[in-house]
């Protein structure tokens, strides 16, 4: 019982600042609708549009938070400090030099984002300039993630949220500077000046990040021994070269992450198909009830990603130090303690579905599909906590792979099942609500099997 609780302890102390800082780029977006609203319709259908082109971006972040939180954290495990930092530096630069690369991309396909989605021109026009200078930043929001995988792989979820808080009370001031302007000393920018401000914020963040990082000396740029870097014979070594790139650790990060990557894309791809699905059985009323009722569940989700972050954190630091029993039951606590506190929210999202439709709904067939959207979901939020904690797990253990196979397979399977349901048997607009539900509980039956069979206790990093 003492290990129990010793164990929920760390757990909450790294889960709870995790949650906080996967809700602040939540509410960055909806400090910029609050003021971007003033320009009228085409600049938040500009602004909504351009955040399409930030997926991307998301799941670059999330291959990078994946593989560096694992390595750093398995080398803190084993004491070998001077292998963690010369990761976490490498992992800052690669950071920064994909960012940069991404500013070139970005600016090019800013405009087929827009033609795309279909955008009217006068949306086009708002909407390109705003992309085109989110991803010129490209770099400082790599830089901002390597920075909170590093600390999460060293066991601090605090600094990460402090600095998080920060950004986004600053994000607030700017915003409406930027936007509006300030005559005669600042030009309104509009729908531009809301992407500006979150740089300017990500840049504050960034010196923030790496002046922590560097004054408790998680980042080392000398090269250790091979032996400081060697798990195993599988380990990849190599040294750096081109501007100080190691292309071994970039490999390593790679191989872990990119798992995660691809599964990020798919899904959002998936989700546009679905959105598609809603609009062919009950036009625009529909497609509202699924933004609005994945914006709701999505609160759920983000905050299962601070009990993710935790799991993560442990399992790495467990295996680095070769307590392996101790991993296990690490994660299987905080997927429990997620699981507890989803089930908290699935009896509010039955309860009060009317009530949280009516939020985000301004008319009735909207607020219908919403509602009837939350009652179904609900049902799935336990088994969803499980699965997304335990992906946590098996990332802090290098093992992307499991997640990517059940989450790929079951959301590609999505597309034809919702077809079928909606069309072929006729079940309308809630056919769709049901296979999202089915398909996320079956996520979490699956992941918590193939985490239980022991497969991560094994790998190499």
């Amino acid at each position: 019982m003492t290990f129990g609780r010793r164990f929920d302890r760390r757990i909450l102390a790294l889960a709870l600042p995790a949650a906080g800082s996967s809700l602040v780029p939540v509410v960055h977006r909806m400090v910029d609708m609050a003021w971007v609203r003033e320009l009228g319709t085409e600049a938040v259908a500009a602004l909504g549009v351009a955040t399409i082109s930030v997926w991307l971006f998301v799941a670059i972040a999330w291959a990078l938070v994946m593989g560096l939180t694992a390595l750093v954290g398995r080398y803190v495990g084993a004491r070998r400090l001077d292998a963690a930092g010369y990761v976490a530096s490498q992992g800052v630069r690669w950071g920064a030099a994909i960012g940069i690369a991404c500013a070139a991309i970005g600016y090019g396909i800013a405009p087929w984002v827009f033609h795309l989605a279909g955008a009217e021109d006068a949306v086009r026009d708002l909407g390109v300039t705003y992309t085109r200078i989110y991803w010129s930043g490209g770099a400082l929001v790599l830089i901002h993630v390597a920075g909170d995988a590093i600390f999460r792989g060293h066991g601090d979820t605090r600094t990460p949220f402090k600095i998080g808080i920060l950004s986004l009370l600053l994000n607030a001031v700017i915003d409406p500077l930027l936007i509006r302007g300030f005559d005669p000393i600042l030009p309104a920018m509009g729908v531009a000046g809301a992407s500006a401000a979150t740089l300017v914020a990500e840049a504050v963040a960034v010196v923030l990040y790496l002046r922590a990082l560097l004054r408790r000396g998680y980042l080392r740029s000398a090269r250790p021994p091979d032996a400081a870097l060697r798990f195993d014979g599988r380990t990849r070594l190599g040294t750096p070269r081109w501007l100080g790139l190691d292309t071994a650790v970039f490999r390593r990060i790679a191989k872990i992450g990119s798992p995660t990557f691809a599964t990020s894309v798919l899904f959002n791809l998936i989700l546009l198909e679905m959105m598609k699905i809603a609009g062919r059985a009950d036009g625009p009323a529909a497609q509202a009830g699924l933004t609005i009722g994945h914006t709701g569940e999505g609160v759920a989700f983000v905050l299962c990603l601070g009990w993710s972050a935790a799991a993560a954190s442990l399992v790495g630091r467990c295996m680095g130090a070769g307590q392996i029993v101790a991993a296990e039951r690490a994660a299987w606590r905080a997927a429990w303690q997620c699981g507890a506190l989803n089930l908290v929210l699935a009896v509010i999202m039955l309860v009060f579905a009317d009530e949280l439709a009516w939020i985000w709904a301004k008319e009735v067939g909207a607020h219908a599909h919403a509602a009837s959207y939350y009652r179904i979901v609900a049902f799935c939020l336990v088994p969803q906590a499980i699965e997304i904690v335990l992906d946590g797990a098996f990332g802090g253990a290098g093992m992307t792979v499991p997640p990517m196979v059940v989450g790929v397979t079951l959301a590609v399977a999505r597309v034809p099942l919702a077809w079928w349901v909606v069309f072929d048997l006729g079940w309308g607009v809630e056919g769709i609500w049901i296979v999202i539900a089915a398909t996320a509980a079956l996520r979490g039956v699956l992941i918590g099997y193939w985490f239980s069979r022991g497969t991560w206790k094994t790998r190499s990093v």
